[in-house]
């Protein structure tokens, strides 16, 4: 009976061993969803992506179309308990020259920095600590901005969100 609770607690654990031994939490599945062509925007979202280890949260994002790093203008609006509110940006922008991520609050105070890899003409990777959030548990929504009259806001019909409706959550 003992053994047959060892391999069922074993089979449940979300860790695995390293190569010195040492254990740690496994990557959790990547989990994606798409978005309809439904914006004529250089930035229309088609497939989001988010994953998690131990220590980090990934985010990837493609478009329909290809776009250069200074058009690129994501953000990831988390909702950290479920009342349909902002508690937490992740943003990826071109300042200064380069892309550029970043953890925020509701009001752009930045908490701490995201790295940003482009993975291809239509889409990009950023990864933040997951201590950042604050919670376990949350849902987000990607909002892509194609400034098109180039003011530096964020103007009726240059917004996609993805998804159209609601939040998608995210269980660490």
């Amino acid at each position: 009976m003992t053994a047959i609770v060892a391999v069922l607690l074993a089979s449940c654990s979300p860790m695995e061993m390293t190569q010195s031994g040492r254990t740690v939490e496994a990557l959790a599945a990547p989990v994606s969803f798409t978005d309809p062509d439904d914006v004529n925007l250089p930035l229309d979202l088609k497939t989001l992506t988010h994953e998690n280890d131990d220590s980090t949260v990934t985010y990837t994002v493609e478009t329909y179309d290809p776009f250069e790093d200074k058009q690129a203008d994501f953000k990831w609006a988390i909702d950290n308990n479920g009342d349909q509110k902002i508690d937490h940006l992740v943003s990826v922008e071109w300042e200064d020259g380069k892309l550029v991520g970043k953890v925020e609050d509701p009001k752009e105070k930045e908490l701490g920095k995201a790295t940003v890899t482009r993975i291809g003409a239509h889409a990009l990777r950023v990864s933040f600590s997951r201590r950042l959030l604050g919670a376990t548990e949350y849902q987000y929504r990607v909002i892509a901005v194609s400034d098109l009259n180039g003011n530096d806001e964020d103007d009726p019909g240059e917004v996609d969100l993805a998804p159209d409706t609601g939040f998608q959550p995210h269980r660490l």
